[in-house]
């Protein structure tokens, strides 16, 4: 099974800068990576007035759009899917799935908290394997800056033996 990593922290704590920095860099390795964002609160599938906007608004229950180099499924649920149903629709042979969110979900959390942002900790127990922070730490586990995406990238690749 491929491994799973999660991302958690409160609003504009910089969660999705610090995912597509990371990416970048596990790229650069060559590593194939997807990406789970949760969007507890909804989200729009499209631009609005577009044509996939358009259909999912007519109340199709699934809309693929397909271009040169890529393609986008979305599906309409009465109730939100659960994440390992989620992980099994990822097609691609990836290295590594790193999500956005769930932070109630079990497995390893990247807790990122950020100056003027983070109000409390999250209650993370033993899920917490690292802390990406702008604020000085006496962390107990790994601590990184969030410009130490290198070296965040390092430890994942050693946490989750990829190959």
């Amino acid at each position: 099974m491929v491994p799973v990593v999660f991302i958690v922290g409160n609003s504009n704590t910089g969660k999705t800068l610090l995912i597509e920095r990371l990416v970048g860099v596990l790229k650069k390795s060559n590593y194939r990576i997807a990406v789970i964002k949760h969007a507890p609160h909804g989200y729009e599938p499209d631009v609005q007035g577009k044509d996939t906007w358009r259909y999912c608004r007519a109340g199709v229950d699934e809309v693929v759009v397909v271009g040169p180099e890529s393609l986008t499924h979305h599906s309409f649920y009465r109730q939100e899917p659960a994440l390992p149903d989620i992980i099994k629709r990822i097609e691609n042979d990836v290295d590594l799935v790193i999500v956005e969110g769930f932070k109630k979900q079990a497995g390893p959390k990247i807790e990122v908290l950020r100056k003027g942002y983070t109000t409390q900790r999250l209650n993370l127990g033993s899920d917490l394997i690292a802390v990406v922070s702008d604020c000085p730490s006496e962390e107990k586990i790994p601590t990184f800056t969030p410009d130490e995406v290198e070296r965040l990238a390092d430890f994942l690749v050693r946490r989750f033996s990829l190959k």
